[in-house]
């Protein structure tokens, strides 16, 4: 662990016996931790003894001097037995020794030496203890410079350059454990290992270690570490010897020097992986100190000591063999990714790999023997080792002190290890740790702290229950893993990871167990970490029906992938989304990048790329139109106010066709052109004009010009009638909606976030193309009035921001859209359109931020999806088991960017007047100061609204007109209203004559 070891209370539950699951802790906090990596594997140890001046401070074990902590002489009956000299702590470096050579594979090679002469430093214990709770070390760093200063002095000519690890070996237990029936440890020291960063924070930046008289070289960290932990405590019967040991505490440091985190809660002290992997408070003093378990999967691959075995999305049978029974052709970790920053790591863990219990070595009195345990039994147990004595010096499994056997599964969250390492705080939130044990059993207990029918306090560290096995006899125990069980296989975020575990085998070296992937309709094709240079700000779908083309704009480059493979590179393509179609067998991908036009040519067998220079530089992406004699052309927008057209027919050579369209002032820039087919409509700062598409002359003398807005986006559609629709968006939040060239409706969206675009969707097929956006918090779906479709809007249950354009399209052939939305945490949701609920097997999840709008499309007969997030992980998914019709599909609609949806169809078409089903308001009651009263009729009207108080009084009255064919909405204001029950009169007069009312009960609350 790094920087400091923690600090732990255990509790007795009968004197010199704990309970199975006993350490209650809490750190010593150090100020600004940090984790830092040794350059190297290789281990060199310089450790020397030191005293502290005598005293008889009630609050320190001891007097101060090696030896002393000890009452009586326990002769060598007991672990760590006197004399604490040179050869002991040899012994326990000896342990350190076996231990990484073991458990790194031979990648560690550690020496040591012990200085043979101990000293005294100028002051008692208590004058370089930390403040209980204090982060500021400053005193245990004035500590390590005596002791450094003075060794140097007794060992002139000391080439100290041959070491980097530098050990201070002290007088006295270590604050790391407070006993029932102690007198306190207060003032005894932290046992620590203090980076030079560290040692920084307490000396200055400019600290570059302590200096030695032998040459240049300097000593820049430190590790205090007490000879024993072992201490007397006052019974019942008197002083009794409770023994632990300082193995684990030796291993751990030797660990954060080599740059491992801690993995308990450092913020708390508690346990959170248990005795399952190494940097934990329970694993460090399991077995009473003698010996932690191995490190966990993620920590050996963290330090580089193994690599693991990744499968990609499909269904597997898998063999686990636990390490020690391997060959070289084995799985002895596999990493099963969850998106692009969560992975499960998941490993055979065996206690007894070899068969001949646990071989334990000894050194005592001077010699070496083994001693041999087949099992637990008696005194050898985690929490009772009174069946060992004298030093252990090794440990033929590590991973005897595990709680059980089976398989382990590690559920890494990368996001939460980002961005707490610096800090050492992996492990500090409980819900979400960086490195998290998913314990069997269904019970998330370790770190949990509980309290027993003698009313002590213990902590849970993990049971055999918490692994995977058949015939596990948990309560909650399924023999399978996933969205539906407890703990389940959803991400952190809570989204489904689509990842099932089932059928684990019996105990062995060798398990097995299956794993899927996917949900009855939602299938993973790919997910794929792709390596560009630059953050990628665009995907769109390549236009061949007959392969999956994906295109990137990395940068200004264009990269096109085929699948999960890439295909072609075009350098300095575009600054805006690419527009792309498929003809004459040929796929056309056109760019625009400053005065530059950039087509790229692929029939398969050769390509061709045609770059035109203009003399003026495009303002908007480009946009492709099919004329009536079946030639596409492209349209761009420039800013000397020109559209300029080229017939992509005729090349790779050709001239384009230009036209001057009107003379604009010279501040109007136009940012989008969109086409219906029939109509080119373009948005320039203020205005909105329509053209021709193909003699690309203003058609009909439209325009349309704002005062003091400018806008930002267009979308065109059709309605019942075949009128032509354009929907404006501005950068105050407003939407302009005209229908057959007139201005038809606008409305304001009052919201903290900017809107910055939009899809139109047939999202009920009641004949109206909905307006579908995000504002912060909120999907929206508008109707062309700005009336909330019924069921909208929709939040995230988590109370994040939805963001980006959603997408749209019928993949579970309902008749209906399904909205696709999503969160800046990288899950995806899915709306059904009519009910507003949540499809079925949603919300999914990539894992990062998603900054680039994903892309809806159709492949193998099958609706999917594909979205790459920022830390360029590209995945798609089969969402829908048939071909979808698409409605949004991606930036700007489709991949000519025409941005252009047909009329909605109008299955669920209402022909009624005026249906008093679909008149009520909302909020209802009304808290907030106003609220909806909302109506539909099926032809333009005249709205009258009447609001009456129970005794007939009139209390207001509400005048509006509605348009036919939506959902339209009068606001009441009510904060002058008094708290009650109110009758509203709802008359609507068509302009055929026709009139009908009804009457609804409004509440007021205040």
């Amino acid at each position: 662990m790094n920087k400091v070891l923690l600090s732990i209370a255990v509790c007795i539950i009968t004197l010199g016996s704990l309970s199975a699951q006993s350490f209650v802790g809490k750190i010593n906090p150090f100020p600004n931790q940090s984790v830092q990596a040794a350059t190297d594997d290789t281990i060199k140890i310089l450790a020397v003894m030191v005293n502290f001046q005598e005293d008889r401070d009630g609050a320190t074990f001891g007097n101060g001097k090696f030896g002393s902590i000890y009452s009586k002489d326990y002769s060598n009956d007991i672990l760590d037995p006197l004399p604490h000299n040179k050869e002991y702590f040899e012994s326990h470096l000896t342990f350190v020794k076996n231990y990484y050579q073991n458990v790194s594979e031979g990648k560690v090679h550690l020496s040591f030496t012990v200085l043979p002469d101990t000293f005294s430093v100028s002051k008692t214990m208590r004058n370089f203890a930390p403040d209980i709770n204090s982060s500021d070390f400053t005193t245990l760093g004035q500590f390590a410079q005596e002791v450094w200063t003075k060794a140097d002095q007794m060992n002139p000519g000391f080439k100290f350059s041959d070491y980097n690890v530098f050990l201070i070996f002290h007088a006295g237990v270590g604050r790391d454990i407070s006993l029932p029936g102690s007198l306190g440890n207060e003032r005894d020291l932290p046992s620590v290992y203090i980076s030079e960063n560290s040692l920084k924070n307490i000396f200055g930046q400019s600290f570059d270690g302590f200096p030695v008289s032998n040459g240049s070289f300097k000593i820049k960290n430190s590790m205090v570490i007490p000879e024993t932990e072992s201490r007397e405590l006052d019974g019942i019967s008197g002083k009794v010897l409770f023994e632990i040991t300082i193995n684990g505490l030796l291993v751990a440091s030797v660990a954060s020097h080599l740059g491992l985190p801690d993995l308990f809660d450092t913020a708390t002290g508690l346990s959170a992986i248990g005795r399952f992997g190494l940097m934990d408070g329970q694993a460090i003093f399991a077995y009473n100190g003698c010996f932690p378990p191995e490190p966990s999967a993620w920590e050996k691959i963290y330090l580089g000591w193994a690599e693991p075995v990744t499968v990609n999305p499909g269904n597997y049978d898998i063999d686990l063999v636990t390490k020690l029974a391997a060959t070289v052709s084995d799985t002895v970790i596999l990493k099963v990714p969850l998106n692009s920053s969560e992975y499960y790591l998941i490993e055979n863990r065996q206690r007894d790999a070899l068969k001949d219990g646990a071989k334990v070595t000894i050194k005592s009195n001077g010699n070496n023997f083994t001693k041999t345990f087949l099992n637990d039994t008696t005194g050898f147990y985690s929490y009772n080792t009174d069946s060992l004595s004298g030093v252990i010096e090794d440990v033929d499994e590590y991973d005897w002190a595990l709680p059980g056997n089976g398989i382990v599964i590690w559920h890494i969250d990368q996001n939460v290890i980002d961005e707490k390492i610096a800090d050492n705080k992996i492990n500090t939130n409980k819900t979400r740790r960086g490195v998290d044990v998913e314990e069997a059993d269904g019970v998330q207990d370790i770190g949990e702290t509980f309290t027993t029918i003698f009313g002590d306090q213990v902590v849970g560290e993990g049971t055999a229950q918490d692994f995977w096995y058949a015939n596990n006899k948990a309560k909650l125990y399924k023999n399978r893993f996933d969205k539906d069980t407890r703990p389940n296989t959803n991400t952190n975020t809570g989204a489904n990871s689509l990842i099932s575990f089932n059928n684990f085998s019996s105990i062995s070296n060798k398990m097995s167990f299956k794993l899927e992937y996917g949900d009855s309709v939602i299938k993973p094709i790919f997910a794929k970490e792709i390596n560009f240079q630059y953050p990628v700000y665009n995907l769109s779908k390549g236009s061949n029906p007959n392969k999956n083309q994906f295109c990137f704009l990395v940068g200004t480059d264009l990269i096109i992938f085929e699948d999960d493979t890439k295909i072609d590179s075009i350098p300095e393509f575009s600054s805006f989304k690419i527009s792309s179609v498929y003809f004459n067998n040929t796929t056309y991908y056109v760019g625009t990048l400053e005065n530059k036009l950039n087509v790229f040519m692929d029939n398969g067998t050769q390509q061709y790329l045609s770059r035109f220079s203009l003399n003026t530089v495009i303002d908007a992406p480009p946009l492709i139109v099919k004329d009536p004699i079946d030639n596409y052309k492209i349209l761009i927008a420039t800013d000397d106010q020109k559209i300029i057209s080229y017939s992509l027919g005729s090349l790779p050579s050709n001239n384009p066709d230009t036209l001057r369209i009107q003379t604009f002032p010279t501040d109007v820039r136009f940012s989008k052109v969109a086409s219906d087919g029939n109509e080119v409509v373009a948005i320039g700062s203020n205005l909105i004009n329509l053209y021709n598409p193909y003699s690309l002359i203003v058609a009909d003398g439209f325009e349309y010009k704002l005062n003091n807005e400018r806008f930002i986006d267009l979308a065109l559609s059709k309605d019942a009638e075949n009128k032509s629709i354009y929907v404006a968006l501005t950068a105050d939040n407003n939407f302009y909606i005209f229908v057959d060239k007139k201005l038809y409706s606008t409305f304001s969206l009052p919201s903290s976030v900017p809107i910055i675009s939009f899809s139109l969707v047939d999202l009920k097929q009641d004949g109206n193309n909905y307006i579908v956006f995000t504002d912060g918090k909120k999907l929206e779906a508008r109707n062309l009035t700005g009336a909330s479709a019924i069921n909208f809007p929709k939040s995230d249950p988590q109370g994040n921001n939805f963001v980006g354009t959603p997408l749209a399209m019928d993949f579970e052939g309902g008749n209906n859209a399904e909205i696709i939305s999503y969160t800046k945490d990288g899950r995806i949701f899915a709306f059904d359109g009519n009910t507003g609920k949540i499809v079925n097997g949603f919300p999914i999840s990539v894992g990062n931020n998603i900054d680039v709008i994903p892309v809806l499309f159709n492949s193998n007969n099958k609706s999917s999806l594909a979205v790459i997030d920022s830390k360029k992980y590209f995945s798609t998914w089969n969402i829908g088991s048939t071909v979808g019709t698409l409605f949004w599909a991606e930036e700007n609609d489709d991949n000519q960017n025409t941005s252009f949806v047909t009329a909605a169809k109008n299955s669920n078409f209402i022909n009624q007047f005026f249906p008093t089903s679909r008149a009520y308001n909302y909020p209802n009651p009304v808290y907030n100061g106003q609220t909806a009263i909302r109506y539909y009729v099926d032809e333009d009207s005249k709205i009258n609204i009447k609001i009456f108080d129970l005794a007939g009084g009139l209390v207001a009255e509400l005048n509006n007109e509605a348009r036919g064919g939506y959902d339209n909405e009068t606001i009441w204001k009510v904060s002058d209203i008094q708290s009650g029950v109110y009758l509203a009169r709802i008359e609507a007069i068509g302009i055929s004559g026709k009139s009908e009312s009804v009457i609804i009960k409004i509440a007021v609350v205040k």
